[in-house]
């Protein structure tokens, strides 16, 4: 049984959730730190609970959601995974970041692998099962997590909201039919954590969430 940490990271309190078994496996989603401060929060929270970091992995690419990759890479050597779709944004993340009043000069390492719909990333006990959600960006997926009823649904579903379509890779009606299609399938209990703002479940989202 997996246990779940949640960090809320940089201005934009990107949620960063770190899944873990204590004394063994953990796989982080959405290295979003921005600096050594935040950084160091994570890992205090790491190497008190002796977690092997096999896994880092990105529900999408854009420069809020990676800030944290560089220094992560650098201390747990973690497999980094994503869309491949997404790729590309990671070359721009400094430039993306400018845009929004950031400044962010890190290199963001190319992935290790590249994940596709359906996917299953496996540490220790934890497994999640990755949904292709494009719409945000074309690279964007969820994680499912389907022992715990779980769903890392990133920049796509919000509580009572939705991610914006107005970046590069957006697309209104296609984040509107990836959420109906592929999210609002899943069993009414799931408890959905979003990457940014409080959790929600799937039952809340498909009677109260306006865009749906």
């Amino acid at each position: 049984m997996s246990q779940l940490k949640v960090f809320s990271f940089n201005p934009l309190q990107v949620n960063a959730y770190l899944l873990y078994e204590p004394d063994g496996s953990g796989i982080l989603i959405d290295a979003s730190c921005m600096d050594q401060s935040e950084f160091k929060e994570l890992q205090v929270f790491i190497d008190k609970n002796h977690i092997s970091l096999d896994y880092l992995v990105n529900t999408h690419g854009h420069f809020d959601h990676v800030f944290g990759v560089p220094m992560v890479k650098e201390l747990y050597h973690p497999t980094f995974l994503m869309h491949e779709a997404d790729g590309f944004l990671l070359h721009f993340a400094g430039e993306q970041a400018r845009s929004f009043g950031f400044e962010f000069e890190a290199d963001i390492p190319l992935p290790d692998g590249y994940l596709k719909d359906n996917d299953c990333v496996t540490a220790g006990s934890i497994r999640l099962r990755v949904i292709h959600v494009p719409g945000h960006s074309q690279g964007g997926v969820a994680f499912y997590e389907e022992s715990e009823g779980r769903l890392f649904s990133g920049d796509t579903l919000f509580a009572g909201g939705i991610g914006r379509t107005d970046l590069p890779g957006g697309n209104y009606d296609q984040i509107i039919s990836s959420i109906k299609m592929k999210l609002m399938i899943l069993p009414d209990v799931t408890k959905v954590y979003p990457g940014h703002g409080p959790s929600s479940t799937i039952s809340k989202e498909k009677s109260g969430n306006p865009f749906l």
